[in-house]
């Protein structure tokens, strides 16, 4: 396997991945609805890597510890195991319980 196959697989399989998450307005998770829509999951949150910087900015994103941010094919992700990041799934969680 050369880099570039490395490259298509890591890609395929963020795709894949990607499809099985919910995509909700940033805004159900106690987010600044200017953060776009993102990719929910009870682990992770998904963005796409252009729209990254936004919800660093808006979200407060930027203060998760790079040991919880993933950057994979298009996409980066940010683990539960954050507290800001668990923080926001619980949220969305809590209402999606209420409806």
């Amino acid at each position: 396997m050369d880099l570039f196959e490395l490259i298509d697989n890591i890609s395929e399989l963020t795709d894949n991945f990607i499809g099985n998450m919910e995509l909700v307005p940033a805004n159900r998770l106690g987010l600044d609805p200017r953060c776009g829509k993102l990719f929910v999951s009870p682990d992770c949150i998904g963005v796409y890597k252009g729209n990254d910087r936004t919800l660093q900015y808006y979200g407060g994103f930027e203060y998760v510890d790079i040991e919880y941010r993933h950057e994979m094919g298009d996409y980066v992700f940010y683990s539960a195991e954050d507290n800001r990041v668990r923080d926001h799934l619980e949220q969305y969680l809590n209402r999606m319980e209420e409806v």
